[in-house]
């Protein structure tokens, strides 16, 4: 399974974890979560980090009219010293400046057990910067990079589509992962709020102006620049083409159906704006959409479009809950269990109870006795339910993560759902005793 291990970057001071399939992750604010969901996704997009830099390597070496990948590289630099150089500024552009780092910082992802990349802190005079980020690989990953350095050829019509496919292949089976990386950040509403600006916006900045934004918000805003056109039918027009995918159309119409509990509509972008068309067939343009509206579409969008796509995907959802009401959360909830349940990975932020006591419904309904499964159906549908042994859910506070499963049960534990509940209750009691005390010394 694999393993991250971080060591005093931001608020995290210490944490060690095996990556499983759906990962939870609550606690106080500016705690950790965001941090360490970045640090998942720095390492977990590293393959395809490596993929377009052999594709701007090639290019480079044999240009093509009309061919690009999206990372530049250095002229005549090999691929390993290329990585090298990308991943150290795609680390300034995630977590900001080392300088102000402790020099035993460092964090690294354990792929395989013979795969492995690590990230530290060079405190020395040979650097021209204090604090140089510091790029360790394994001795697997190494070699590849060696024997794969110029390895791609280019055609009249760009990259060979064999040897890209061969290449892919062949770096997959040392990272022993496939998954594409889907990350949406928190404050989403403002990216909706300025909707139709946006393409305007971020056409018109420089690529020094887009390299100042970090890399998760960055990757986000792209994607669903890129995919907008797909939703011209609405997720409804999605859903049909998923007739050709092969996907379960009861388990399609599960997910069309908790996106419009939680949309209270549809989407749809027609016409150059995007959309909500409510039951009675008007629409409301999402700048105009509510709070929670704006918050929750495009992870409703993402994961219904990439569910029937059928397309292997890691979700990094933070706080899904935002400016949803309870029954929403819940219903979010049970959404991203349904992807989950289709072959998906998801981690997970959160620092809503509603969200927590949904997850342990799920887990606690995988539980239930062979002969009572049917009558539960009735109550969770199965395509929610959720597999302890491969599910985790991690308290961060104090710069450490306490692993919240209660191993007995399988579920989190109440305490970590309900610990804020105990202080309002408790400054509640005392309120209450202090008014009884109160009346009863008037009464006398």
């Amino acid at each position: 399974m694999p393993k991250l291990i971080i060591n005093k970057l931001g608020p995290v001071e210490t944490c060690e974890l095996e990556c499983s399939q759906f990962m939870n992750f609550t606690g106080f604010q500016a705690s950790g979560k965001s941090t360490i969901a970045k640090a998942i996704y720095y390492f977990r997009t590293i393959k395809d980090d490596i993929i377009e830099l052999a594709k701007s390597q090639a290019l480079d070496a044999t240009p093509v009219y009309g061919a690009k990948s999206t990372l530049s590289i250095e002229h005549g630099i090999t691929l390993r010293k290329a990585l090298e150089n990308y991943l150290r500024e795609k680390f300034l552009r995630t977590f900001g400046s080392s300088w102000g780092m402790p020099n035993d910082m460092y964090m690294e992802y354990h792929f395989t057990k013979t795969c492995y990349v690590k990230i530290s802190l060079e405190n020395d005079s040979r650097y021209s910067t204090p604090n140089y980020i510091w790029i360790t690989m394994s001795n697997e990953l190494i070699r590849f990079l060696k024997a794969n350095n110029h390895t791609l050829s280019v055609t009249p019509l760009g990259i060979s589509e064999e040897d890209l496919r061969i290449f892919k292949k062949n770096l997959y089976e040392i990272f022993e992962d496939s998954c594409s990386v889907v990350y949406i950040p928190a404050g989403r509403s403002m990216i909706t709020l300025l909707s139709q600006q946006l393409s305007y916006i971020y056409a018109t900045m420089d690529d020094m102006q887009k390299r100042s934004l970090d890399t998760c918000t960055k990757d986000y805003l792209e994607r669903i620049l890129r995919l907008k056109p797909e939703f011209s039918e609405g997720l409804q027009g999605l859903a049909y083409s998923s007739g050709r995918s092969g996907l379960s159309p009861r388990l399609v119409a599960q997910a069309l159906d908790l996106t419009q509990k939680i949309l209270r509509g549809t989407y749809r972008y027609s016409n150059g704006e995007e959309q909500i068309v409510l039951e009675d067939g008007k629409y409301v343009k999402i700048n105009f959409s509510s709070s929670g509206q704006q918050e929750c579409v495009w992870i409703l969008n993402l994961l219904f479009y990439y569910l029937v796509q059928q397309k292997e995907i890691l979700f990094i959802i933070e706080e899904p809950e935002s400016h949803l009401f309870p029954e929403s959360q819940k219903y979010i909830t049970e959404l991203i269990a349904l992807v989950n349940n289709c072959g998906h990975s998801i981690v997970l932020t959160t620092h809503s109870p509603y969200v927590l006591g949904t997850l342990n419904n799920l887990l606690y309904a995988k539980t239930i006795s062979p002969q009572a499964r049917k009558e539960a159906n009735k109550i969770i549908r199965e395509s929610l339910w959720l597999d302890y042994n491969a599910f985790d859910s991690w308290f961060v506070k104090n710069g450490t993560i306490e692993n919240c499963m209660d191993a007995d049960i399988h579920m989190i534990q109440n305490e970590k759902i309900d610990e804020i509940s105990k202080v309002i209750n408790e400054d509640f009691e005392r309120l209450l005793e202090l008014q009884t005390t109160n009346e009863e010394s008037v009464v006398f």
